[in-house]
Order: C-alpha cells, then sequence, then structure tokens
C-alpha cells in the first residue's frame, strides 16, 4: 500500500477543499418571473439568497409575458415560471415537455380587462365586430378575450386579432392602430392611468382565470433540481402570506425594484390577494376546457388531452422543507 507523505497529505486536503467549495453552488436553478406576481416579490425580499450556503444558487430572468417564459423553460433556459391560464395550454399543445406544480387562485374579476380609448364609439362587446384587437398570443388575456367574444355571441372569426406583447400594443393603442386591447395588470392599470383608456369589459360574470406554476420535466427527475424546486414553492408560499399582510412594503418593493409609479401599484397590490397551492387532478378540469375551446376556435395547433401526465402533485409547500435535509 502507498504511504502518503506529506505533500501528497497537502495536495489531497487542498482536492477536497476544491471539492467542498465546488458543491457550495452545485445547483443553478433559474426562475422565470413577470412583473407584480408572488415571484417577483420573493425576488424583492431576496429570500433565497441564503441557499447559497446549501449550495443552492438561485437567478432569475424577467419576462414579459407567460408564453416566452414557457419557451425560455421548455428550451431548457430556465427551470420554473409562474404563467395565466392560457401560456402552459399553448405550450403543452406545442409539444412541451413541462408539468404543472403549482396553482394561484383569482379572486379578483378586475385583474384582466378589454380597454378602448375614452372616445371610442365602442360602447358594447358587440361593437367589437369586424375591430383590431391586440392581445398577447397564447396569453391568460387571450383566453380572456374569447370569453368575452362568446359573451356577445362573437368568435375570433368576427374580429382581427393583432398579436402584440405588452410593450408594443401599448404605443399601437395610443395611437390607433388597434381599436382594443386585452390586457393584464399591472399593465392594465397602467394604461387605464397614463391613457384616456377605459375598461370595456372585465371578468365580471365571465369566470376567472386562475395562475399556475410550471417546471419542466427534466427538472423534476433531476434529484437536485426537484429539492431546489421544493424550496421555492415553499418559498412562494411563505411569500405570499407576508405580501397579504404588508401591502404596503410590497408597493415600495414594486415600485423601486419595477419601476412601476406606485398610483398603480396601490391599485393592484390590494385586489391580488396573493395565495399558492400544489396542483391537484380536479386543476385539470377547467385548463382542459380551455384547450378544447382554444381548439374549436382554431388557435390551438391540435387537440390536447390533459391528464395526470401533465402534472406533478407535491407535498404542501411548507411542511416539506423540513424534509428536504436544510441546515
Amino acid at each position: 500500500m502507498k504511504t502518503l507523505n506529506r505533500r501528497d497529505l497537502t495536495l489531497s486536503a487542498l482536492g477536497l477543499a476544491a471539492l467542498s467549495l465546488g458543491q457550495a453552488q452545485a445547483v443553478t436553478f433559474t426562475i422565470g418571473y413577470q412583473k407584480g406576481g408572488i415571484p417577483n416579490v420573493l425576488k424583492a425580499r431576496g429570500t433565497l439568497e441564503k441557499y447559497a450556503a446549501q449550495g443552492i444558487d438561485f437567478r432569475w430572468v424577467l419576462f414579459t409575458a407567460g408564453p416566452p417564459l414557457l419557451e425560455a423553460a421548455n428550451a431548457g433556459a430556465i427551470d420554473f415560471g409562474g404563467v395565466g391560464n392560457a401560456p402552459g395550454v399553448f405550450a403543452l399543445a406545442g409539444g412541451a415537455d413541462l408539468k404543472y406544480v403549482g396553482v394561484s387562485v383569482n379572486h379578483s374579476d378586475s385583474t384582466e380587462a378589454v380597454i378602448v380609448p375614452g372616445n371610442s364609439a365602442i360602447r358594447s362587446v358587440a361593437d367589437l365586430k369586424g375591430r383590431r384587437i391586440g392581445v398577447a398570443r397564447g396569453s391568460s388575456a387571450h383566453a380572456f378575450l374569447s370569453n368575452v367574444l362568446q359573451s356577445a355571441g362573437l368568435s375570433f372569426r368576427d374580429v382581427t386579432v393583432v398579436p402584440l406583447l405588452p410593450p408594443d400594443a401599448r404605443p399601437a393603442f395610443e395611437s390607433g392602430t388597434i381599436d382594443a386591447w386585452a390586457i393584464w395588470d399591472p399593465f392594465l392599470t397602467t394604461a387605464l392611468q397614463g391613457t384616456s383608456g377605459r375598461v370595456l369589459r372585465d371578468h365580471k360574470g365571465l369566470g376567472r382565470g386562475d395562475s399556475y406554476y410550471l417546471a419542466p420535466s427534466r427538472v423534476l427527475g433531476d434529484a437536485q433540481k426537484k429539492r431546489a424546486l421544493q424550496i421555492v414553492l415553499a418559498e412562494l408560499d411563505n411569500t405570499a402570506r407576508w405580501a397579504n399582510a404588508n401591502q404596503a412594503t410590497v408597493i415600495a418593493q414594486f415600485s423601486d425594484e419595477l419601476g412601476i409609479p406606485k398610483s398603480v401599484l396601490e391599485v393592484t397590490v390590494p385586489k391580488s390577494e396573493f395565495n399558492i397551492r400544489p396542483f391537484r387532478s380536479a386543476d385539470v378540469k377547467p385548463l382542459q376546457t380551455l384547450a378544447t375551446a382554444f381548439r374549436e376556435a382554431g388557435v390551438l395547433p391540435r387537440d390536447l388531452k390533459l391528464g395526470a401526465q401533465n402534472y406533478a402533485t407535491l407535498p404542501a409547500f411548507v411542511p416539506a422543507l423540513a424534509g428536504l435535509g436544510l441546515k
């Protein structure tokens, strides 16, 4: 057996130290987020930074809408993100290998709306027939717009849908390039306060769209990534409770980080009622209804049958932290 000399022992110790340092940042977990949601509050608080000591490097990427966020998730650029009700349906119909892992229930009728210029001759949903309507394709507002049109006996075939992400839709709305805009908060309230726009229709009487959290299948199949995912979900749950009790602080944090006027956040934050829970089998039904409606409207690329293969039911988020071996 080889006897180690002092030099060998020194090199061995250095090697172990280097390995230990390497393991300290062994997992990088990237979170996609949008303006104004629970993930945004979590980022602003810096809560996840403490997990660097557990060997997890959490990173953040901001997106203007849900569809590009899920495109990035499917491409391997991010590991997790929250979106409205429609983006996941479109992504899965397009062949994305993603799974639902969480739900935020919407308790407000006014987080999305179809708006028109203040001087517009459009006074009812029926007046949208033949008009140009801006909306982010595959977004929750796209699904909402479908419901709005149906409420007046119209469909996408009766209007011209102009696919626009919020940064492009706002100038189109102000210039009159589009006649109406289907949009969500905080962009909705920002537009109402910054233009002469008025609400034509919100969710009242149409049902509300919830928000969903998805992760690529590869994340759920990787023990270390899944552990990081469970940490994020637990901290989102804790953050939701904290945010509801500390709205003034949330408004200040959002305003500082995102440059959103406090006058906007004073409207959007109180109606948010932040919450998150694990995805359950019963959550498939509204998503399947949405997928069927989009397919019948001719905007979904193929039939989509949602089932157990499309979601993972994880344990209650906060209690699960105790079993993750955290120090």
